[in-house]
């Protein structure tokens, strides 16, 4: 039985919504290190250079040929950063995981596999977020990074075009569908692989494609299985400071005086449901970047407290 390895680059922008802007200065923690790359700031425990970033947080500041402008790039990869203002726990990290799987006669299997851009990130179980698969023929199982441990699996099949015309616009059935069906994500992952496989008697389409999104395309139809229509969507990547054997949570980070990254005065610490914990500023009274030290600062309109 052969296997057809899919393997895609997948261009993303990291697109972060507008945040109330704040008259503190972006800082980095470390001397000799920019806080900005062109146009753009760069917080901390963000930084570009050697390290001017915690472990997993480097910035490649990149040259765009065609414009000449700047742009800062998470670690080595094609994720696009930009930050509205200097409070990163505000950061909310959207990309697209989209593949579209050629169907090769004879070929009964094929294996998509897919990892974060850094070991800060994943996919949380806790966003309401689903796999896709749109296509005729095939069950796709998604296992937690290359492990047999399987997340869920799906299966797809088709009718005649005229009864897959007649289909409800904007439906998706969870197990077996017509013409889609999707995995709900019900654990974190910083990796999984995708497995889809023919299913023997059933006609398969020309190409299967599967997406992660928080939402179906309401104008999905069931048709585009046979027409070969392209959907897409986009999933939030959580962040936070990557989980450690020794320190799971922030209690016991608290007490690693010497790793622990929440050394503003006025930080407070939170555990991350992706493991691993982030810091932010005491709220109400204070606001800024927690990972500096006087990053948390009062409100402009509260002045001196």
């Amino acid at each position: 039985m052969s296997r057809a390895m899919v393997s895609l680059l997948v261009l993303a922008v990291l697109v972060l919504p507008p945040v109330p802007a704040t008259t503190a200065t972006v800082t980095t923690a470390r001397r000799n290190c920019p806080d900005t790359c062109g146009y753009h700031l760069i917080p901390f425990p963000f930084g570009v250079g050697p390290s001017c970033s915690l472990p997993g947080f480097n910035l490649t500041c990149a040259v765009d040929k065609q414009t000449n402008d700047s742009h800062p790039m998470l670690g080595n990869s094609m994720l696009e950063v930009s930050f509205p203002s200097d409070v990163p726990d505000s950061y909310l990290f959207t990309t697209s995981i989209s593949y579209t799987v050629k169907m090769i006669p004879g070929v009964r299997d094929y294996s998509i596999h897919w990892e974060a851009p850094a070991r800060p990130f994943a996919i949380s179980g806790w966003s309401n977020i689903s796999l896709f698969v749109v296509g005729c023929g095939v069950r796709a199982s998604l296992f937690i990074d290359n492990s047999a441990v399987e997340a869920g699996n799906c299966s797809v099949v088709c009718a005649e075009a005229q009864v897959m015309e007649k289909l409800t616009v904007g439906t998706c059935d969870a197990m077996v569908g017509l013409g889609c069906c999707f995995i709900d994500i019900q654990v974190n992952l910083r990796a999984f692989t995708l497995d889809i496989s023919r299913i023997n008697g059933s006609p398969s389409s020309k190409q299967v494609q599967a997406y992660m999104s928080d939402s179906m395309d309401p104008s999905f139809t069931p048709i585009g299985a046979y027409s070969g229509f392209q959907y897409s969507g986009t999933v939030q990547l959580d962040w936070s400071i990557p989980y450690q054997p020794k320190l799971p949570n922030c209690k016991r980070a608290m007490e690693d005086k010497e790793s622990y990254a929440c050394i503003s005065n006025h930080s407070k610490c939170k555990d991350s449901p992706i493991g691993g914990y982030i810091c932010y500023c005491q709220s109400g009274a204070m606001e800024g970047n927690a990972y500096v030290y006087g990053g948390c600062h009062n409100p402009p309109e509260l002045g001196n407290l």
